[in-house]
């Protein structure tokens, strides 16, 4: 693999990564609200619980494709790919095979396995099909700080390819503005209004 081949597949790995950290994002942010907005929870109960379900389907799907190795750009299928004749390419002028290996062991399958088998089983066994004889859910539910620890994974790996071979430092961060959650807050705040002084009426 070139550099040209590298920039190819690395820019579609960082669009699944991406959408995925948006999701965990909006994951936390949506799962925050029946604590620290209750009134707009319970007004609107069935469409948070909506959006909630909708954000952990795409999440699931998003880290299935990032770390199950059959899935055509998870990272260790990348990492196959960028190791093969991997002293002969350019490559190597960049950062040494034996530090890429360390680079790659961060991708540890002993310390993802346990993770990687709850997301395929969640995925397989509810969301892509809907299985007669189930996993009990409570077994294999994914807590904030599971999908973190993944999310964290990626972003360190991902980081690495563009500094060390690209010379690019990348932020994954995002603002408000582009997560669009200010838009419970509202709710929120006229939620509140509404039930000190009631509705507003407009004198004709």
């Amino acid at each position: 693999m070139n550099k040209k081949e590298l920039r190819a597949e690395i820019d579609e790995t960082t669009r699944i990564f991406r959408s995925a950290k948006y999701y965990f994002t909006d994951f936390k942010y949506v799962h925050s609200i029946k604590f620290k907005m209750p009134i707009v929870y319970q007004t609107f109960y069935f469409f948070i619980e909506r959006v909630f379900h909708s954000i952990c389907v795409s999440l699931i799907l998003d880290l299935c494709k990032l770390f199950d190795k059959r899935e055509k750009f998870s990272l260790e299928k990348l990492c196959n790919k960028i190791l093969l004749s991997y002293s002969k390419s350019e490559l190597n002028n960049f950062l040494l095979e034996n530090e890429f290996n360390k680079l790659h062991k961060t991708l540890d399958p002993e310390k993802i396995s346990f993770l990687l088998h709850k997301l395929k089983t969640i995925r397989d066994e509810y969301y892509a099909h809907f299985d007669r004889t189930r996993t009990n859910f409570e077994s294999i539910q994914m807590s904030s700080s599971e999908f973190d620890e993944l999310i964290s994974i990626a972003e360190i790996f991902i980081k690495t390819i563009e500094l060390k071979y690209f010379g690019i430092s990348v932020d994954f961060e995002s603002n408000k503005g582009e997560l669009g959650h200010a838009v419970f807050e509202r709710l929120n705040d006229w939620e509140e209004y509404r039930e000190k002084y009631g509705t507003l009426k407009i004198n004709r």
